[in-house]
């Protein structure tokens, strides 16, 4: 069971990092354009970067919770990834943002796949916590 909630986690991570990318709306050449001519990302561009932050130490504990053979290492994986699936949430919803406008690609595309995919993050690693209090002995 850990190996399959670990790899679940990885591959969330792998979808969390690599989706806002190719969905957000400077990947569709849109951009801001200030009074002085500049042109600068849209807020989806920004919870698209910010999401790789998460998404490297997501797959890392994925991976670690794949490894590991203690169950408080497990454990403690859990609480970990509980905390960075809550993050994968609130980038796009409550810290960052995306574009206001209802049909634009980042909102019909990158804000629903991160909030599924934070979801999803929380509950396998609600699931890895669960099971590591249930492990048995340390080499479980």
């Amino acid at each position: 069971m850990k190996k399959i909630t670990g790899a679940l986690i990885v591959v969330l991570a792998l979808v969390i990092g690599i989706v806002p990318l190719f969905s957000d709306c400077l990947s569709q050449g849109r951009s801001l354009t200030t009074t002085t001519g500049m042109t600068v990302p849209m807020k989806c561009h920004w919870t698209a970067l910010a999401e790789i932050g998460v998404a490297i130490p997501l797959a890392l504990m994925g991976i670690i919770t794949i490894f590991s053979k203690s169950k408080e290492t497990t454990g403690m994986m859990g609480i970990f990834g509980v905390t960075l699936g809550a993050l994968v949430l609130a980038f796009p919803t409550v810290l960052i943002g995306v574009c206001a406008k209802p049909d634009m690609f980042c909102n019909m595309v990158e804000k629903p796949v991160l909030i599924l995919s934070g979801i999803l993050a929380m509950v396998v690693s609600g699931v890895v916590l669960v099971t590591s209090r249930r492990m048995s002995g340390p080499t479980a």
